[in-house]
């Protein structure tokens, strides 16, 4: 726990709403405590910026696809955000004349997405790796081009131990570009 500052005033509190009221209060505890270990600067609106990312998962340029996440209720659900720019280097090859982001790259934006997702305040994760174990449902809607923006929206389906399935939609200017449900497990690195 955590001491708080300040004066609570009920009408008609009961044994049930007070309990419903302390696991508000620890929630936001919990996510307040998780963003404060992993920034170092606060930008409005951006809950991990790219710097807290990195320390999160083990990815890196040019395999980092998640720029920030503006969204995170831990171990419920996650929004993150990567800027396609034309300066990507999959587009050289892929196609010349018409980059499109290859579909398996979206994946891979959602599966990193998820990766933070599967984080716990109380868990070492510079010592845990988030592995993907398989992918069903996966569609893809529309083409991603440079200058597009993906959101990422992933929520928690299932959770057991350390196996968690994850259900993830992908969007840019508000359509549905890709989806996917995801399988994923945490192991010591």
């Amino acid at each position: 726990g955590a001491p708080i500052k300040g004066q609570i005033l009920a009408a008609r509190p009961g044994h049930q709403s007070n309990i419903e009221f302390a696991r508000m209060i620890r929630a936001i505890y919990k996510k307040q405590r998780i963003t404060k270990k992993y920034r170092d600067v606060t930008t409005k609106g951006v809950i991990f910026d790219n710097v807290a990312i990195q320390k999160i998962i083990p990815h890196r340029y040019p395999f980092l696809l998640i720029d920030i996440v503006t969204e995170f209720e831990p171990g419920k659900r996650i929004v993150g955000i990567k800027n396609v720019t034309f300066n990507e280097q999959f587009f050289i090859g892929h196609f010349p004349g018409r980059p499109i982001m290859p579909g398996v790259l979206i994946v891979e934006a959602m599966a990193q997405t998820g990766g933070i997702l599967l984080l716990k305040d109380d868990d070492e994760v510079e010592n845990k790796l988030v592995v993907f174990m398989s992918l069903n449902n996966v569609k893809f809607r529309k083409s991603v081009v440079p200058g597009d923006q993906l959101v990422m929206e992933l929520t928690m389906l299932k959770a057991r131990r350390n196996t968690f399935k994850m259900g993830g939609k992908v969007f840019v200017k508000g359509e549905l570009v890709a989806e996917a449900e995801m399988m994923a497990g945490i192991v010591d690195r």
